[in-house]
């Protein structure tokens, strides 16, 4: 049996560099007990029948402060951190059903209890299988567990993280295709700093960059997931510099036995910000998924999401070059007059209109015990999502009554304008009132082998393979109610756009039957391909396409092999130490930028890491540090995108950027929770970073380094469930961060008024990463069955610009502050036949804060929901 798993690995690692296929597997397998390992810490996994939920065993020879109660876990919702390396577990299995166990139990003993469930409604519906806790013990992590989720105002997978430290994602409307992620110092635009992996199959999008470089949350439906970790900084050799502000592990289901679930909400917003832009916009969205596992071997997972939003409008048409109190101009109505984000009196003439998006997730999850050891799962998800901004409005009407569209943008420095409101003079520029449409169809495949290969060794292996089918943007010139109106615009076409990603990892909790030594090592390789392609279109209507636009097409591959290796050693009862390195070799080729070929390049770097605990009584004392190089991205190096009001120019000579991190945690253990500390700093030398160097009716902004910047920040995050033996569940987390340059180059600068405004960017403070963020979440468990949260969020505001003189807030393309709060009551019952019910009503942005980042978030918003399980 083993030889025949030992030529299967082989099998699969030999077929790495041609595969084209995409994996994920499920942490927990029929049978006999095994052990599991993600990185070096091996996970004791009892033998099950259909439909147990298992939790690993305490470590005997650890002290009862390093494990946090998996059950905590699940009601108070947040994170326990991973546990440290640790000799191999004994076996010694504890059943539980998550949230139903005996309060009376000690939490703190050091040997496994059993848990006894309790007559509960519907909440084993929402833990389904085994969670596997964070390993990455080097680093600082949190988790968001299921029962967590089902508390929260989350309708698609971005949101189940809001909640979490240090973290940030730009979702301006549920549904939205670019929805960011930032962790620390890595700011939402920095999209190639932060990783995401559904079951190990990645989601980060490495193909494009900035505000459309947001991970494909879209490709795993919220009801999916069982637990997510967040994993901070680049401390773990697994992982690489992409990993410099953190990685995103979500965990998905498998089922134990057969079983229904079905879920639909609805959600309204109504909204109002500027004149007439007012309204209120509808969602909604469905959920149904059947599983199985049939002769304890096969396991079946099917799942389909529908999602159908409408968002309040995202942009505004502006005169932001300077007003002029002259004669001249249409005589107009309408206009709404504000300062811009830096000052300057400017005047808002239109809005883009509401956008309205729809996503349909197909996906299908089998898998095979090869083994009782070693089992494999397939993977396949098929995407179809639509979005169109097709309803553009005028503000201002002429004299007549009717809409004045304007004309061409104005020269630099004009100080005339088409239109006078009032006595002062602007320009309505015509070709913003265009409409516009995306189509995307991709398609997602995996497959992963997991599990012991022999008594000592386990195996982690994944390939995974991402294919965009179809991928058009279409933007019209012109308004269609505009009578000059010729159906004119641009088409553009990511023709090839995919990527390959395989992994290899074996490990073992003790080498060479050493107990005191754990190691992990492994492969990866990864391939990202990209052909870019735009058009003019002659009807934008029909999507009629007419020539190529040849100084907008762009090529380019990508590739990474690396080898990486970790071994952690306890070289006392409470002592333990971690050293670990990653070898990296990076190309670049086939690149083409606006029609022109640019030289292939190859770049290698080493990036070792280690890390130092000490574990006395219920405290945790860890320093990790790692060294991380963060390779450019395909979009950085080759694409060059245009359009009506923007340019974006790519840097095929772009250096890899190369850092330093630091991070120090303090950890007490609390009977039914924790307080923890984590002091942090990050030192990056050739950031990569788009710079803006025009702004106004048209901007300009280029990719490039900048020499030196830095990030220092505290983290506090406390967790308290059950508090004083109440029926409250308490969890708070703060950041104070200070991110700045240290070193930079002159940027050479327009400002929006035409004035030339170069300026030395050593000493600024970096963008989009404000000084202070603040989360709380709170639960009353009224009875098993109802629960009643309160949460908020708050962030300070931040710059937008690089030269941070754009000093007014809460207007139109600032970073504004902001402070959420959000409420959900939930209510579950039973009904015959053993069907299981929940019915839920929340509020989102309950105190109705109207606030930017850049585009408007979202105003209140009212949510009903219900679900059902069989």
């Amino acid at each position: 049996m083993k030889s025949i798993s030992i030529a299967l690995a082989s099998l699969l690692f030999a077929s790495f560099v041609g595969a084209e296929d995409m994996g994920e597997i499920n942490n927990t397998l029929a049978g006999k007990p095994i052990a599991l390992t993600s990185g070096s810490n091996p996970v004791a996994v009892a033998p099950r029948s259909s439909g147990e939920v298992r939790k690993p065993p305490v470590h005997a020879n650890k002290t009862n402060s390093s494990v946090h109660d998996t059950s905590a876990i699940a009601q108070a919702g947040t994170v326990a951190p991973g546990p440290g390396p640790a000799a191999p577990a004994k076996e010694g299995p504890s059943e539980i059903v998550e949230q139903n166990k005996d309060e009376n139990k000690d939490k703190n003993s050091d040997q496994p209890v059993e848990d006894k469930p309790k007559e509960v409604v519907f909440k084993e519906m929402v833990v389904t299988g085994d969670v596997e806790r964070d390993s990455h013990y080097t680093s600082p992590s949190t988790r968001v567990n299921r029962a967590q989720i089902e508390l929260q105002n989350a309708q698609t997978t971005e949101e189940v993280l809001k909640y979490q430290p240090s973290l940030q994602i730009r979702q301006r409307y549920v549904g939205d295709p670019n929805g960011v992620l930032g962790i620390r110092g890595a700011d939402m635009f920095s999209t190639a700093r932060n990783m995401v992996y559904a079951d190990g199959l990645p989601l980060h999008n490495f193909l494009q960059a900035s505000f459309n470089g947001a991970p494909r949350w879209s490709l795993v439906g919220p009801n999916e997931i069982d637990a997510v970790d967040i994993v901070y900084g680049p401390f773990s050799a697994e992982y690489s510099g992409n990993s410099i502000g953190g990685v995103v592990n979500i965990k998905t289901r498998m089922p134990r036995k057969q079983e229904f679930y079905f879920e639909s909400s609805l959600f309204i917003q109504p909204y109002k910000l500027y004149g007439p832009d007012q309204g209120t916009f509808i969602g909604d969205r469905q959920y149904v998924s059947y599983g199985n596992r049939i002769q304890d071997r096969f396991t079946v997972f099917l799942a389909y999401n529908r999602l159908e939003a409408q968002s309040h409008p995202q942009s505004y048409f502006i005169d932001n070059t300077g007003l002029f109190d002259v004669p001249g101009g249409a005589p107009v109505s309408g206009g709404v007059r504000t300062p811009d984000t830096r000052g300057t009196p400017s005047i808002i003439y239109g809005d883009t209109g509401p956008e309205k998006v729809h996503t349909h997730l197909f996906k299908g999850k089998f898998g095979y015990d090869i083994t009782t050891d070693v089992q494999a799962i397939f993977t396949v998800a098929y995407e179809d999502r639509t979005r169109s901004q097709n309803r553009p409005r005028n503000y201002v009407s002429d004299i007549t009554g009717q809409p004045f569209w304007g004309g061409a943008a104005p020269a630099c420095c004009d100080t005339a304008g088409n239109a006078s409101l009032d006595g002062t003079r602007f320009d309505v520029v015509q070709r913003g009132f265009g409409g516009s449409q995306d189509k995307r169809e991709t398609l997602n495949l995996g497959l992963q082998l997991r599990g012991a290969l022999t008594p000592n060794w386990n195996i982690d292996t994944t390939i995974s393979h991402f294919d965009v089918l179809k991928d058009i943007r279409a933007t019209a010139f012109f308004n269609k109610n505009d009578p000059a109106n010729t159906g004119a615009g641009q088409l553009q076409d990511f023709k090839k756009f995919n990527w390959l990603n395989a992994d290899l990892k074996l490990s073992t909790p003790a080498l060479f039957g050493y107990e005191k030594i754990s190691l992990l090592g492994g492969y990866h390789f990864d391939q990202y391909n990209l052909s870019f392609r735009q058009y003019s279109l002659i009807d934008y209507a029909t999507l009629t396409r007419g020539g190529l636009q040849a100084n907008r097409n762009n090529d380019g591959r990508t590739s990474t092999q690396a080898m990486f290796a970790q071994a952690a050693y306890r070289f006392y009862p409470a002592w333990d130490i971690t050293v670990g390195a990653r070898q990296e070799w990076w190309s670049a080729s086939n690149g083409i930028v606006g029609s022109t070929s640019v030289p292939d390049r190859d770049v290698s770097a080493l990036s070792p890491k280690v890390s130092l605990g000490y574990e006395p009584g219920p405290w945790k004392l860890r320093y990790s540090f790692g060294r991380a190089h963060r390779f450019p991205v395909i979009a950085e190096l080759f694409q060059s995108l245009s359009s009506p009001t923007s340019i974006i120019t790519a840097n095929a000579l772009l250096r890899p950027e190369n850092g330093v991190h630091h991070n120090f945690m303090v950890e007490y253990a609390l009977p039914k929770g924790y307080i923890r500390v984590n002091v942090f700093r990050d030192d990056i030398k050739d950031a990569i970073q788009q710079v803006l160097t025009a702004s106004g009716v048209l901007t300009s902004s280029a990719f490039q380094n900048i020499d030196e910047t830095s990030t220092t920040g505290v983290e506090l995050i406390f967790d308290q469930r059950r508090i004083l033996g109440s029926k409250f569940d308490f969890m708070f987390n703060g950041t104070w961060m200070n991110a700045k340059v240290d070193k930079g180059p002159v940027i050479s600068f327009t400002e929006s008024t035409g004035t030339p405004a170069n300026f030395d960017l050593t000493g600024k403070q970096r963008i989009r990463l404000p000084h202070w963020r603040a989360n709380f979440f709170t639960t009353y468990h009224a009875t098993d069955a109802w629960d009643i949260s309160l949460s908020g969020r708050y962030t300070s505001d931040s710059f937008n610009d690089l030269d941070n003189r754009d000093h007014v807030n809460n207007v139109f393309g600032s970073q504004s502050d902001f402070f959420f709060m959000d409420f959900k009551t939930s209510y579950r019952f039973k009904l015959q036949n053993g069907l299981k019910s929940r019915v839920s009503f929340g509020i989102t942005n309950l105190n109705n804060d109207k606030a930017f980042v850049f585009h408007p978030y979202p105003q209140r918003t009212y949510l009903v929901e219900a679900a059902f399980s069989y």
